[in-house]
């Protein structure tokens, strides 16, 4: 299966970029081994020394704020914006108190997706000598945000940076957009480097890595041929984002690798979860369980793509279904399909499979009579087979004349079998030579037999 990373530059826009700094998955994720010293020990962050205490609001500022709170938790953002008017032309407020007035400003607006006020409002915060410390980070780390939205990615990196070197605890996201910056400016390397340590970030945090951190790895990955790389973060991705692409994705990857037992798991679950909707997806998994045995499951995996209609209800995918069904000796299921494949078919292969069903449920006239339809219709790669069978058939039906010709017929035929690997083409040649001749010898000495038992019984009865 080929991989395709076209996709890439959509998803590295798929950050979520008015997330606040703060923000984190609330479930808790396991990643044994993972710290934030050791994912940030080779990375070159400056820290801001001195660290200045947080005043409280002044008492006519937290009059407003004490309204503003729960507009904004029902997020009624026009109310929101009145309430804030009317902070902001209250002569009482402190500068400290302006700060948060622009903050929640720049909230507000972001919220409306209105970046060029929120960009303006955060700015007027960071004017501000008494702004809340604690908010500044997150202020700071939202205007890389803005700048990355608006293609300023060297801007977006130097806000990051800044962003970092007043967190004593970052989370991942930094790293993420970062990275993502980095790849936009065709820095590659450094793009790599931002994504694994958001990676390391996100596990070290005990949080659900980002989708885009994953993508933007794999892409940068695949352009290395460092197919290895991609494994284990195929096999993350259907953990904690199981989707269909990771899913055939991380089977093409078992492919490429020739882990077929894996290629066919991965391709399996997705199946399993309903996540398939394209016809190579169903033929692979089809092939894949046929060689690893599994027909029943490769003849359900056939006929839920045909009745879905995500596969074509043609000659070929008939004939595929009916020999999964055939193979799991579900043989009354397997007849009609095959009845249905060779009406649409111009050769004689089918009709050979059906003749072989027949033979084994003792329909032997039936048998007789579709085998030989399948050698008039012709183009079969093994005529001799067909012989072997008819021969068989004839036998059952104490035919011993006409069985004893299909023997030999086999036998003069072993030049016909197509197959252009020659080792492969003897190989065949002499398990069929063989078989026909058992089968020759077997019929000769068993005609025979019931010849001299007629004698016999002639005998009796003159006697």
């Amino acid at each position: 299966m080929k991989l395709n990373y076209l996709y890439i530059t959509l998803l590295l826009l798929s950050f979520n970029l008015f997330v606040n700094s703060a923000e984190e998955e609330k479930e808790e994720f396991n990643f044994p081994g993972f710290t934030l010293s050791k994912c940030l020990k080779d990375y070159d962050i400056k820290k801001q020394s001195g660290r200045r205490v947080a005043k409280l609001p002044s008492r006519s500022a937290q009059k407003h704020l004490k309204t503003l709170f729960p507009v904004l938790e029902e997020d009624d953002l026009p109310k929101a914006l009145e309430i804030l008017d009317r902070m902001k032309a209250d002569k009482e407020l402190q500068e400290r108190d302006k700060a948060q007035m622009y903050y929640y400003y720049a909230y507000v607006y972001f919220s409306q997706e209105n970046l060029r006020k929120a960009k303006s409002a955060y700015k007027d915060f960071l004017n501000i000598d008494e702004a809340d410390p604690r908010l500044r980070s997150n202020v700071i780390f939202s205007l890389a945000q803005i700048a990355y939205s608006e293609e300023k990615y060297r801007e977006s990196i130097s806000k990051m940076k800044e962003w970092l070197s007043m967190e004593a605890n970052p989370s991942s996201t930094g790293f993420d957009i970062m990275a993502a910056s980095y790849w936009q400016l065709k820095d590659k390397k450094r793009a790599l480097k931002n994504a694994q340590t958001g990676l390391c970030v996100a596990k070290a945090n005990k949080s659900k890595p980002r989708e885009s951190t994953y993508n933007l790895l794999l892409a940068l990955y695949n352009e290395k041929k460092q197919t290895k790389k991609m494994l284990p973060l195929y096999e993350e991705l259907v953990k904690f984002h199981p989707k269909k692409k990771y899913w055939t994705q991380l089977s093409g990857i078992y492919g490429e690798l020739e882990q077929e037992d894996n290629q066919l798991t991965s391709l399996e679950a997705a199946f399993d979860q309903e996540l398939l909707d394209k016809e190579n997806e169903y033929i692979a998994l089809y092939q894949l369980l046929m060689r690893a045995e599994a027909p029943l499951k490769a003849a359900k995996v056939m006929s839920y793509g045909l009745n879905k209609e995500f596969v074509k209800d043609n000659e070929k995918h008939l004939k595929m279904l009916a020999q999964g069904w055939h193979l799991a000796q579900e043989l009354e299921t397997a007849e009609p399909i095959y009845e249905k494949a060779a009406k649409k078919s111009e050769e004689g292969e089918l009709y050979v499979f059906l003749g072989q069903i027949y033979l084994a449920t003792d329909r032997y006239d039936l048998a007789m009579d579709t085998l030989k339809l399948g050698l008039k219709k012709g183009k079969l790669k093994d005529p001799v087979t067909v012989n072997i069978l008819l021969g068989q058939v004839s036998y059952e039906m104490q035919n011993f004349e006409d069985a004893t010709k299909f023997f030999r017929t086999a036998l003069d035929r072993l030049s016909d079998l197509k197959i252009k690997d020659k080792e492969r083409l003897e190989k065949r040649q002499d398990k069929l030579r063989t078989q026909a001749l058992t089968w020759l010898t077997y019929t000769e000495k068993e005609a025979k037999r019931v010849k001299m038992l007629e004698l016999r019984r002639k005998d009796l009865e003159k006697s």
